[in-house]
Formats: C-alpha cells, sequence, structure tokens
C-alpha cells in the first residue's frame, strides 16, 4: 500500500503551475466608486481568504482547475493520557485532461468527513473511523467564484462503496463586512449508509493580518440514528493571526457532542503554529491543546500534535 501511495506521488510532483482566480466577491467596476468599493471589499476579504490557503487543505477543498495536487502529511499525537497516535495521510488530486477541467480523480488515505483534529480530540464514535485508502471520480456540476457543486462517486480498500454530494456558498454580510460559507454533504457510504452534514462559518476580518471565524456544524448519519444519539453536533470559534510571509497562529476552541440525550463529548482548546521553512512546499506545525472528554468524567488531558506538510504541484503565492 505504501508503494502505491509514494508512486502516485512521484507521478503528480511535476505538476503544472497557474494563476488562481480571486473568490473575494467584488461586484461591478465600472465606475470609481464601484472600483472602490471593491477595493474595500477585497482588503477585507483578504485576511480569510489568506487563512483557507495558508491553514487549509488545498486538495479537498479547492475545486479550481488549475492545476493536480499532492498533500502529504506526517502526524504525531502525543497525551498525557498515554493515548498517543501518528499517521501518514495522503491526499492527492489529478485533473483530467480535454474533459473541460470538469472531472478529477481523488486519491486519499483518510476519510473526508473526519476532521483534521480527530486523532488528537478522539471525536468520532468507535463505528464511524474510517482509515482505509480510497479512491474516487469527481464531477464539478457547477462552479464560480462565490458557489461550487460537486459530486464525487469512489471505491474503498475493502472494495466497498460510497457517493458524496457537496454544496458551498459564500455570502457576503453586512456591507461585506463579514463572510457567510455554507457547506453542505449529502454522503452514502457501504455499508454505513447516508449521513449529512450541515456547516455554517462566519469569517470576521478585524485587521489586515487577523481574522476570527466561528464555526457551526450539524452531522445526521444512520449510524448515529440506529446509535440513539440523535444528531451530531460542533460549535467552534478560532483567532487567526499572521506573524509573517511564512507563518501564522490559530487559536481556537472547540465543543462538540449530541443532540441525544443532549451531551457535549469534548470540550477543547489548542493553540495551532504554522510555519513555512526551507522550501515553499514544506510546512511544520505544532499544536498544544487541552482536552477535556466525557468519557473521562470532563477531567482535562494535555497533549501536543507535530505535523510535517509536503505540498507537489502549484502552490499558493
Amino acid at each position: 500500500m505504501r508503494r502505491v501511495l509514494w508512486l502516485g506521488v512521484l507521478v503528480l510532483s511535476g505538476a503544472v503551475r497557474a494563476e488562481s482566480p480571486d473568490s473575494c466577491y467584488s461586484g461591478a467596476n465600472d465606475t470609481l466608486v464601484d472600483r472602490t468599493h471593491g477595493w474595500l471589499s477585497r482588503t477585507l476579504c483578504w485576511p480569510s481568504r489568506w487563512v483557507d490557503g495558508f491553514f487549509e487543505d488545498p486538495v479537498r477543498d479547492s475545486n479550481e482547475p488549475a492545476a493536480s495536487r499532492v498533500r502529504v502529511t506526517a502526524e504525531q499525537v502525543w497525551r498525557d493520557d498515554n493515548d498517543d497516535a501518528s499517521d501518514v495521510d495522503v491526499d492527492a488530486r489529478v485533473w483530467l485532461p480535454s474533459a473541460e477541467r470538469r472531472f478529477s480523480l481523488l486519491f486519499r488515505n483518510q476519510d473526508e468527513e473526519q476532521g483534521r483534529d480527530a486523532r488528537a480530540a478522539r471525536e468520532l464514535p468507535a463505528g464511524e473511523r474510517d482509515d482505509g485508502f480510497r479512491g474516487a471520480l469527481r464531477w464539478v456540476i457547477d462552479r464560480s467564484d462565490a458557489m461550487d457543486l460537486d459530486l464525487d462517486a469512489g471505491v474503498r480498500s475493502d472494495l466497498t462503496t460510497y457517493t458524496r454530494l457537496r454544496y458551498r456558498r459564500l455570502y457576503p454580510l453586512f456591507n461585506e463586512t463579514a463572510w457567510l460559507r455554507y457547506t453542505q454533504r449529502f454522503y452514502w457510504r457501504d455499508p454505513e449508509g447516508w449521513g449529512s452534514r450541515s456547516l455554517f462559518e462566519l469569517d470576521r476580518p478585524l485587521t489586515p493580518t487577523s481574522s476570527v471565524r466561528f464555526s457551526s456544524e450539524v452531522r445526521y448519519s444512520e449510524e448515529l440514528n440506529e446509535g440513539d444519539l440523535g444528531m451530531g453536533l460542533f460549535q467552534g470559534v478560532n483567532l487567526f493571526k499572521r506573524l509573517g510571509s511564512r507563518s501564522a497562529l490559530d487559536l481556537g476552541m472547540a465543543v462538540d457532542g449530541y443532540s441525544k440525550p443532549g451531551v457535549v463529548e469534548n470540550y477543547r482548546v489548542y493553540a495551532r503554529y504554522r510555519r513555512n521553512v526551507w522550501r515553499p512546499w514544506l510546512f511544520v506545525e505544532v499544536e498544544p491543546f487541552v482536552l477535556w472528554p466525557r468519557e473521562h468524567d470532563y477531567e482535562g488531558i494535555n497533549g501536543v500534535v507535530l505535523r510535517l506538510e509536503t505540498l507537489f504541484g502549484r502552490l499558493e503565492s
């Protein structure tokens, strides 16, 4: 399996570079007033967009058909309750030629519905974790600066199938001084069945180098229903601070749980420092955290996550 993953990395390492379109909504630019308004909107939007480009996963979250890309992340988690974990996460995107930039192949060894901090927070029930290798065909049904609609159909390493429909929309708020991003996913996985995730993210730039984000998510699945857990609920707030052209800090607090019987599974606070080192395609992250899980009667657990990330293909400027 490792040979297959690294072969994909080597094949895609020579991907083509290209510029990305501006996803910040600015409206018409016909007059001086419009151009001034558009410039101000982009200035306010820029901290949030920079956060997305620097912190978020460029393979999973982008439908921009600029180039094929590969992301490899080695992660080690240490916790003072000795529930340590380690993993190598590989995500790859290959855009298919002569397909009107609508189709791409995806390869990954971790479930897209699993959050990046799941290993540190252990926020998913045991039956919902899925770390097998998988491949999928993505069809970008529609795409604009403010909207994405795509459909994935794939197979996992145990020869079970899955499909996922995702809709994302960006809404300017309060005369474009804040931004609401709504993401809706519907998915089916064999043999777990149907599920959905509704995510609301409100971004408010504070300064040219900082922004705050409020996140709320509601999860529903047949698996949760069968476990009589109702809906999975998540609430988080993040403060992003750009420290320079090569480093940034993410201070976060999060709460997650279930609607039945109305309990909180985890409280979590963390500080995530990310730095670009040595080369533009190499990143290091250090993330100390404190977790208060219900399974330990909300007794505090300290830990730290260390990540080393490599990107192959087009890099954001």
